[in-house]
């Protein structure tokens, strides 16, 4: 498969992602007068959090790739089988991004800046029963193949599978063994004269689906920001131009919403500034307004609960939409950087924005932190006051240039 198709199905993941093939779900085998049962299932909102790398990159071929490693026979639980880079989060990982990176970085040596990876999601979060860990995979896609090196001790050798391995149509060979006392029957995928099983197999095999099925659905991380992952490298100013929308721009703006984000279409905040990212066609917009402005019934944003000293103006990043087929070209960095500017020349301090506290319910949030903190933006403040979705809000916060002189 190639990997600018790849690239494509993953610029923007969908809500609701598909479900890896049934059978490579594990099944304990049950006797004569006992049925198959699932092997004991464990909560999603439990057990200790990890994180693993979901890394795809082009070979020389510019065929899509997908980088696993052979754990060390000498580690924990799962010596000996294949997996993602990865490990359980680190009480100072900011987030599963920073927790993936930084073991992938430990494990294979991987410089994200030199292949030019760029987080773009991440996976449904799979508990281990085993083990006892949550993990939740960081989908990123890399603009060149990394150079990685096995850790001693950690990783035996590095895998580099063709994406074709894991799609619907892939072979899947059954297998059984003895866990906990118990005959267990799965489905692996041979790859490399090694069998891939488990929580690593069902996440390929939920790639695999959504790599089939075209993964195109705008999905928004939070009520008013389409997340538009940084890192990778920017589009050619020539373009894509940025500029301060015009009365005449409305029904453009209307139509761009309707067809990406219908829910925001009708119920925009008021906002103080709009600019518009113009490549011959709206492509992208950003707003903002100040944080305490009037707030109305059509205008509930805003982070209720949360104080400022007095000589504090912070402004709120009210709108952030990119087009799903141009994110990753700096559109979504250039309408930020627009709104910074203009909100800091307008005497504000501080930019705040949102997205949803819980990446575990809703994994497609870590795109938009991924986003917000490679364009300057620092965790604030949980709000639970007024939630999006019924769910907690995760405010950041950025310093305008009008705080620094």
């Amino acid at each position: 498969m190639r990997f600018d198709l790849v690239r494509e199905r993953l610029e923007v993941l969908p809500r609701e992602l598909p479900a890896p093939p049934a059978i490579l779900t594990p099944i304990m085998r049950g006797g004569l007068d006992s049925p198959d049962e699932p092997f004991p299932p464990a909560t999603a909102r439990h057990g200790r959090p990890a994180a693993v790398l979901v890394l795809l990159f082009p070979d020389a071929d510019g065929e899509a790739r997908v980088l696993l490693t052979v754990r060390a026979s000498q580690v924990g639980a799962h010596a000996g089988e294949i997996s993602f880079p990865g490990g359980s989060a680190d009480a100072g990982d900011a987030d599963p991004v920073a927790t993936a990176l930084r073991e992938a970085a430990e494990e294979v040596g991987l410089d994200p800046v030199a292949c030019g990876l760029r987080v773009t999601g991440a996976l449904e979060v799979f508990p281990l029963t085993v083990s006892g860990f949550r993990i939740t995979p960081v989908v990123a896609v890399a603009e060149k193949r990394p150079e990685c090196r096995a850790s001693p001790g950690e990783v035996a050798r590095i895998i580099e599978a063709p994406v074709e391995a894991f799609l619907p149509e892939a072979p899947v060979e059954l297998e059984e063994r003895v866990i906990r006392e118990r005959l267990i029957r799965y489905g692996s995928y041979p790859v490399e004269g090694e069998r891939v099983w488990g929580a690593t197999a069902r996440m390929l095999g939920q790639l695999g689906a959504l790599l089939a099925s075209g993964g195109t659905a705008a999905d928004l991380a939070g009520a008013a920001i389409a997340p538009e992952a940084g890192g990778g490298p920017p589009a050619e100013t020539a373009e894509w131009t940025v500029r301060p929308a015009r009365s005449d721009d409305d029904p453009a703006i209307q139509a761009f919403l309707s067809a990406i984000a219908p829910e925001l279409a009708h119920a925009l905040p008021p906002a103080s500034e709009t600019f518009l990212a113009d490549a011959g066609r709206l492509v992208g917009l950003a707003s903002w307004a100040p944080w305490d402005r009037p707030r109305t019934g059509v205008d509930p944003r805003g982070f209720d609960g949360l104080t400022f000293p007095g000589d504090e103006r912070p402004a709120e990043l009210t709108l952030l939409a990119v087009a799903p087929d141009l994110r990753g070209r700096g559109i979504g960095r250039g309408l930020t950087a627009a709104v910074a500017h203009a909100a800091g020349a307008a005497g504000n301090t501080r930019l705040l924005a949102w997205t949803l506290a819980d990446a575990a319910v809703h994994p497609s949030s870590i795109a938009a932190r991924a986003f917000f903190r490679s364009n300057g933006f620092t965790d604030l403040a949980v709000d639970r006051r007024v939630q999006a979705r019924g769910l907690d809000r995760l405010v950041v916060s950025r310093l305008l240039e009008s705080s620094k002189r």
